[in-house]
């Protein structure tokens, strides 16, 4: 028997799966349209959850003033932890800002536990109402524009309870990262669009960027103090109740880690986070997250396998290559809106700069906090 078969088998297997993300992302772009109303919902309420400390200032000043100018009318609560480095800084701004509060949590509050899902508790505990909205949002978040009120309005109706935005990235200390960083925007447009938006489940996740959920749920969540990546722990526990979601057509700008290294750290955090709260997930969603996350080594694997076996089935090159230019589409387009043509080079060693994090999950701390000034 012919060996040729036999080195096929798991290409086709791989390359199988990959078409199946892609059919789907393309479905999410092509099909899901969300609704609205023509009035916007006023029991809105924002919260910003902070480490408030020197790194993050410049961000969370841009982010809040932002924040302030748009959404005049609605209440902002910022969250921190009591000795929080920017407290001052804080407290004075609220003071002069009666749309603006200040929650700090206390030292004692679950003391031997630290992190966001520690704060997002605690403010859960003392200020959620059930019949509001809450909108998490980082320290670097611009919310773009107001869609999202409009579309609480038509969903708040049909009895769905969250939603999830687009991401768009904005330029940092480093042109590779921002490049980089577009295939989240386009991951938002074709997957999560599909998945949080379409089907009305985030089998995925879901950001932390404009994560709105509704009090009474937020209520009845079990909200793990242990995570430390609090999104995607929320997520697991609204598919675990099978409740609906959306995804908003409103976009937020998010900031760009300043290095690579910050980048690596950022992703390996996150991923370190999903594999475990993964174990609490109801096996469908175990499936998806498992086989997306670890997709990317068997693509390599597959590359290399054509490659070493001398063995070039054009029709495999082909598919592969269709596969490869969703990824290269991403970063093509973050280098032509870095107004650098000549990051178009790194097009095909992107992807395995940012995959390659995976490896720095096991060494990153907790709760490591890049750089956002």
């Amino acid at each position: 028997m012919s060996s040729e078969p036999i080195i096929m088998i798991p290409i086709y297997i791989t390359l199988s799966v990959t078409y199946v993300f892609l059919i789907a992302g393309s479905v999410g772009y092509v099909v899901y349209k969300p609704k609205k109303k023509s009035y916007r919902s006023d029991n809105i309420e924002f919260v910003l959850i902070t480490i408030a400390n020197n790194k993050v200032k410049n961000a969370l000043r841009e982010s809040l003033e932002s924040l302030r100018s748009r959404f005049r009318d609605y209440l902002v609560w910022v969250v921190v932890d009591e000795g929080a480095e920017l407290v001052g800084y804080l407290s004075e701004m609220s003071f002069s800002d009666p749309y603006l509060r200040l929650v700090v949590v206390p030292k004692e509050y679950a003391r031997f536990r630290k992190g966001k899902a520690r704060a997002m508790k605690y403010f859960i505990d003392y200020f959620v109402e059930p019949s509001n909205w809450y909108v998490f949002l980082d320290d670097d978040n611009i919310v773009l524009d107001d869609r999202f009120l409009y579309e609480i309005a038509y969903y708040e109706e049909l009895g769905y309870v969250a939603f999830n935005p687009v991401l768009k990235p904005r330029k940092g200390n480093s042109v590779v990262t921002y490049v980089i960083d577009w295939i989240r925007y386009f991951n938002d447009l074709t997957l999560y669009r599909f998945f949080t938006g379409f089907l009305g489940k985030p089998l995925l996740g879901l950001h932390g960027e404009l994560l709105g959920i509704k009090g009474h749920v937020l209520k009845e969540l079990d909200i793990d103090l242990t995570s430390i990546a609090e999104d995607f722990s929320l997520a697991v526990e609204l598919v675990k109740r099978g409740y609906k979601t959306w995804q908003s057509e409103t976009i937020v700008s998010i900031k760009s880690p300043n290095s690579l290294s910050d980048l690596q750290k950022q992703r390996a955090r996150w991923f370190k986070g999903v594999l475990r709260d993964l174990r609490r997930a109801p096996n469908l969603m175990k499936a998806i997250i498992t086989i997306k996350s670890f997709l990317w080594i068997a693509l390599t694997s597959v590359i290399i396998i054509v490659v070493m076996s001398g063995y070039y089935n054009s029709f495999v090159i082909y598919l592969i290559i269709i596969n490869s230019l969703y990824h290269w589409l991403a970063y093509m387009y973050g280098a032509y809106k870095s107004g650098k043509l000549r990051y178009f080079v790194i097009t095909p060693i992107a992807w395995l700069i940012e995959a390659s994090s995976i490896f720095r999950a096991l060494t990153i701390r907790d709760f490591y906090v890049i750089d956002k000034n």
